[in-house]
């Protein structure tokens, strides 16, 4: 198989993976929240973003290994403190809404 045909297989197989991973744990996540928080739509933006993060460090530290393209620049893990990091920031972003609802609710920010 040509470079061209197994990257642009390799891409689709990452956008798809990506849309099921981040829908079913954004899902899970709303579900969760809306328990928790009064819900306002702009709260799927940090899900979303949380979620792509988490993914990025799933798909480049295990699943860019089991894929059609392979390529020695690209085959390399995310070192630990990078992965540590998009973790992190990952779960601020998901942890958002929660804290938003409660910065609210002291006073520290207002929100129409």
């Amino acid at each position: 198989m040509t470079k061209l045909a197994s990257s642009i297989l390799e891409m689709i197989r990452m956008m798809i993976i990506m849309m099921i991973v981040t829908a079913v744990l954004g899902s899970i996540e709303h579900q969760i929240l809306k328990s928790w928080i009064p819900w306002k739509e702009l709260y799927f933006l940090f899900l979303f973003a949380g979620n792509v993060l988490w993914f990025l460090v799933l798909y480049r530290n295990r699943l860019q290994f089991s894929g059609w393209y392979r390529s020695a620049a690209t085959q390399h893990k995310l070192s630990r403190n990078t992965t540590r990091t998009i973790m992190a920031l990952g779960a601020i972003l998901i942890a958002a809404p929660a804290m938003i609802t409660w910065f609210i609710e002291i006073g520290v920010i207002h929100w129409s």
